[in-house]
């Protein structure tokens, strides 16, 4: 698994590459334990080259995902592949974590949502 960090205005993006896996756990929650650290309370996992998750992996975005609403963050999904997606429906995982189709809706619901927090 590779996992590249790109830094935007109103949040960070993760774009992830390879399997999410229980094999792969360690360098997917340091990379998300990473960009919390740096203060990042917008998170975008672009998983457009994931392709496949395991259990493991989609325990591991359900708690990522609880982690930043504890400090009142967010994280979204980014352009899952077909049977990503479907594994990831299955699961319910986007009742938890919202998808997104392109990276520009991803962005403008963390700008959204960042100016919610500013004014709360």
């Amino acid at each position: 698994m590779q996992i590249k960090e790109r830094v935007e205005p109103h949040g960070i993006i993760l774009d992830i590459e390879g399997d999410l896996t229980y094999a792969n756990r360690s360098a997917f929650k340091a990379a998300t334990d990473k960009v919390k650290q740096a203060g990042c309370r917008h998170l975008i996992l672009n998983m457009e080259q994931v392709r496949f998750v395991d259990s493991a992996g989609l325990g591991l975005l359900v708690l990522v995902s609880q982690s930043f609403k504890h400090i009142q963050g967010q994280v979204g999904i980014l352009k899952p592949q077909s049977y990503v997606r479907e594994i990831m429906s299955l699961s319910n995982i986007p009742k938890m974590i919202p998808i997104y189709e392109s990276e520009d809706d991803a962005l403008i619901a963390r700008k959204q949502a960042w100016h919610a927090t500013r004014r709360g």
